[in-house]
């Protein structure tokens, strides 16, 4: 066995989805992250003038370990440090979503169960911001499972009221279908009070942005021009599609299928090449339809011109050494393949995860040696 294939086997061995390696290389300046971030928010924020900002936070909220592994430098509680710094008062939406309350899907390697680890995180955001999130849970069919009866159940002994959002025939193509009172007419109106709302989720695909146009839709309805942004982390869309650290955001989300692709809006509006995936291409077409159908000629959807421009990401800025965030990225493949991995051993995943994730090492590792790295540095 040689020296890599040793380091392969032995990623995940010691260390949980929650986890940092105490890296003694350091690749990226959190410190700049963090204002430049910081300052795109406020931005944001001041082209709303009768309404509110939802702000879709992608990723962990709290603690971003994938990023911290993938970007040595990167502090796990930067996304925090951001929140507090703005200096502005903020409403907390938190997104679950039916199918993973019925699957019980795994949001680490450690068998703990999906409802039990959003209630962890539920409590740690208040006690941390002082402030009482709104819990959402997203795609709610006409016919529920008893196991969402218990999740939901459970999760009322921490919250006064769990707000229902659900499913939507035709979501995302039947625009009109979804603007209506059939679509999003249909959901609870979750009453935010503050003019930022931090619309953040259990985990990638908990229906966050479909929470924020539903939101938008009702304040529409009451009077009120209300904008959205995306606070985005992964995939880097400035960064090559195959670039380790993207690879590494497929390979976090292999369990749902994300894929990284082209944005085709973005290049036919700037001809400019931007990475993007495959459920913010998807859901582009409700954005256009909600600015152009319901919206003021002023409001900030309607300067959108691709889901690149929806989002807000600096990570490629603050990379201040790209061998080592693409040797960490690779480290950090190979870790998804050996926690999938213990998934599947335990009965609740699927081998198709692993199998993307070699696949994506393979990439990775061909990107690197491409660009002259030397996959084995050790960080």
């Amino acid at each position: 066995m040689g020296q890599e294939d040793s380091l392969k086997v032995n990623y995940h061995k010691y260390m949980n989805t929650t986890e940092v390696p105490l890296f003694e290389k350091l690749g990226f300046d959190s410190e700049r992250y963090i204002e430049l971030q910081k300052t795109d928010v406020l931005k944001r924020l001041e082209k709303v003038t009768n309404g509110k900002l939802y702000l879709e936070v992608g990723g962990k909220l709290l603690e971003d370990p994938h990023a911290a592994r993938v970007l040595p430098g990167f502090q796990l509680d930067t996304k925090t440090r951001i929140l507090q710094r703005l200096e502005t008062p903020f409403d907390i939406v938190y997104c679950l979503i039916y199918g993973d309350i019925i699957k019980n899907r795994q949001l680490n390697n450690q068998k703990e169960e999906y409802i039990d680890t959003a209630i962890t995180t539920i409590k740690k955001m208040e006690e941390i911001f002082g402030v009482k999130p709104y819990v959402v849970i997203n795609n709610i069919p006409e016919q529920t499972d008893s196991l969402f009866v218990k999740g939901k159940e459970k999760l009322e002994t921490i919250c006064e009221h769990i707000y229902l959002r659900y499913h939507i025939d035709g979501y995302p193509n039947d625009t009109q279908r979804i603007l209506s009172s059939d679509g999003y007419g249909k959901d609870e109106e979750i009453p935010v009070q503050n003019k930022l709302v931090i619309v953040t989720g259990a985990a990638s695909n908990s229906g966050k942005m479909s929470t924020c146009f539903g939101m938008i839709y009702f304040d529409h309805l009451n009077g009120l021009n209300s904008g959205y942004a995306k606070y985005e982390t992964f995939p880097v869309w400035n960064l090559p599609l195959e670039h380790p650290i993207n690879l590494a955001y497929e390979a976090a989300t292999a369990d749902i299928g994300d894929r990284n692709i082209i944005d085709e809006y973005h290049l036919k509006a700037y001809n400019e090449v931007s990475v993007n995936y495959n459920r913010d291409i998807d859901a582009f077409v409700i954005l256009k339809k909600l600015a152009s159908d319901l919206l003021p000629p002023n409001n900030m959807l309607n300067n959108y011109k691709s889901p690149t421009d929806m989002g807000m990401n600096h990570v490629k800025e603050s990379i201040t050494n790209d061998e080592i965030v693409c040797i960490a990225s690779l480290n950090e493949i190979r870790r998804r393949e050996g926690w999938y991995q213990e998934v599947v051993n335990n009965g609740l995943g699927e081998d198709s995860w692993v199998r993307a994730c070699q696949e994506l090492e393979k990439k990775a590792l061909e990107y690197i040696q491409n660009k002259g790295y030397d996959p084995t540095l050790p960080l």
